[in-house]
């Protein structure tokens, strides 16, 4: 005999996504209520995109310009709700290597959307992909860790600092590698110094003796 499908109340579903918030883990939350974790986190997706017109049934509701203020309203909660749950979870590892960052990411997809986690964390999420591939050799992820990390030290200078002075900041912040390799890297990421005209001839814009620090680049 065919099993028959469950049939969950709104109420239900509501309590569902509460209580998978409150333990700050969808696995153990689904596993209490009895039911399926893909489903509590399509539940969640729904509360988190809906909010008070999520789980309508087999109709469609239809929100008044107060409750769609309202709806509006949850739906950011929610977001930053979670929002801080990650920062608070990954803040040991912000100002650590981008490897373990990344580690931080691959343990929490099933908790948290990896759109949510690489906005939140300032991540490329195509940067994470890549990093991700299984068939990656350690040197592989290392290169790609080492890119990201070399274009935003070149874009939170305003495109100023040459190969030696990336290399420089990044051997502060840990790296072993030198000006050459940094070079070879902005070449493949097609990074060029910015450069302005004085009096017809063409000469770097240099920055004062100052390190990235003072511009959002932590060690």
């Amino acid at each position: 005999m065919k099993e028959r499908k469950r049939v969950f109340s709104r109420d239900f579903k509501n309590r569902a996504v509460a209580l998978s918030y409150e333990k700050g883990n969808i696995a153990g939350a689904a596993k209490e209520l009895g039911i399926l974790r893909c489903t509590l986190c399509r539940w969640q997706q729904d509360a988190l995109k809906y909010g008070s017109g999520s789980f309508p049934g087999f109709g469609r509701l239809k929100l008044s310009p107060e409750d769609q203020q309202i709806h509006d309203l949850e739906k950011k909660i929610i977001k930053a709700n979670l929002k801080f749950e990650i920062l608070k979870k990954a803040g040991r590892f912000l100002l650590k290597e981008r490897a373990q960052l990344f580690s931080f990411i691959a343990e929490n997809e099933k908790s948290y959307s990896i759109r949510l986690m690489c906005s939140v964390l300032e991540v490329n999420r195509p940067t994470y992909h890549k990093w991700k591939n299984p068939l990656l050799s350690e040197r592989q992820k290392r290169k790609i860790l080492i890119q990201e990390e070399i274009s935003n030290i070149f874009y939170a200078c305003e495109k100023r600092y040459g190969s030696k002075r990336i290399a420089a900041e990044l051997q502060n912040m840990g790296y072993e590698i030198s000006s050459f390799t940094v070079n070879k890297y902005m070449n493949e990421l097609g990074l060029t110094i910015r450069t302005k005209k004085i009096k017809g001839n063409l000469e770097y814009q240099m920055l004062p003796r100052a390190t990235c620090a003072d511009r959002g680049i932590s060690n």
